[in-house]
């Protein structure tokens, strides 16, 4: 008998002996949370802007992908479209030049805005006209036919310029308000000497 609690006696000794290797102590569950909390306070404004969007960004991106659409679609339909822009609502709109008055003026009511808080500061078109208030209109020919043209956005105090290149086929994208005169050569922040 004597054995068989002093056996008893050493399994709870032993067990109480791994329980407490098992548990944290109080100094060490408190430093893994400061540390998780200063991880978490580095990575959520990253996290929270990868996730929301940069809503500049994806306004040029959404607009770039729209000029790049109209142009293959007028090309392969055999119609021109006109982007319809108006720049107070930061809106924009697609019709064909063969509409009527009143068909273009249903699908005006059914615009869509840009991303966000994102406006449309102003747009110049290939004869060199900064457009920045009312309605700008572009054309996207059937013969592969559309101005270059430079499109200034903003969303508080960020700003975007993009510049299309119809003929090259590409686009220029700056983080800022860059003035690029369409005379001057597309793509380029200042003339070449």
């Amino acid at each position: 008998m004597r054995i068989s609690i002093t056996g008893k006696l050493i399994s709870r000794i032993i067990a109480a002996k791994l329980i407490r290797q098992r548990a944290y102590t109080l100094v060490e569950v408190l430093v893994v949370i400061t540390l998780v909390g200063i991880i978490l306070f580095l990575a959520v404004p990253a996290t929270r802007n990868f996730l929301s969007g940069d809503n500049l960004k994806k306004a040029s991106r959404q607009l770039i992908g729209l000029e790049r659409k109209l142009r293959v679609d007028a090309v392969r339909e055999q119609v021109d479209y006109i982007l319809c822009v108006d720049l107070p609502t930061s809106s924009y709109w697609i019709v064909t030049a063969d509409m009527t008055a009143e068909k273009e003026h249903e699908v005006k009511k059914r615009a869509r805005k840009l991303s966000g808080s994102v406006e449309i500061l102003d747009i110049v078109l290939g004869d060199n006209k900064k457009i920045s208030t009312g309605e700008a209109r572009i054309r996207f020919g059937k013969n592969s036919i559309c101005p270059p043209m430079v499109i200034h956005l903003a969303q508080n105090e960020d700003k975007m310029t993009l510049v299309v290149n119809p003929f090259l086929g590409v686009t220029g994208v700056y983080d800022d308000y860059v003035d690029i005169s369409l005379r001057e050569g597309l793509g380029r922040d200042k003339p070449l000497q």
